[in-house]
């Protein structure tokens, strides 16, 4: 069976409305350097699936290139990575908006970047599992 690695427009987080709704209720948030993750879970009456913002300081880097090539990390992380959360989103019967936010100054490399983002996916994972119990 071969996956579907992509990142459709559905899966991104464009609205005023659920961004505002994600920073002020979505006190959840999940610090792995150089990335937090900041996610709120919703019932799937309300939303289903995925919707995921990526965002890159004007602060820590002044250069467009380089928010732009960070952010583009970022986002080919989720798309080689996201089956994991959207399984157990299902399962669980949830929707969830996300915001991957870049906090360090300085260029990482993808594969370095990349052993981060798995272990704040997997306590991401384990988020979703725990408040599935509860």
């Amino acid at each position: 069976m071969s996956e579907n690695f992509i990142f459709p427009k559905s899966e991104k987080l464009c609205s005023d409305k659920l961004i505002d709704r994600l920073f002020t209720e979505g006190d959840r948030s999940i610090g792995v350097f150089p990335v937090r993750l900041v996610f709120l879970q919703l019932p799937e009456d309300e939303f289903s699936g995925v919707n995921v913002m990526v965002s890159a300081s004007k602060r820590h880097f002044k250069r467009a290139v380089a928010r732009n090539r960070v952010k583009r990390q970022l986002r080919e992380y989720y798309r080689l990575n996201s089956n994991n959360i959207n399984q157990a989103l299902k399962t669980n019967g949830k929707g969830l908006l996300l915001a991957l936010i870049f906090t360090d100054s300085k260029l990482w490399g993808s594969e370095k970047l990349g052993k981060r983002l798995d272990s704040a996916f997997e306590k991401l994972l384990s988020s979703i599992e725990n408040s599935a119990n509860f």
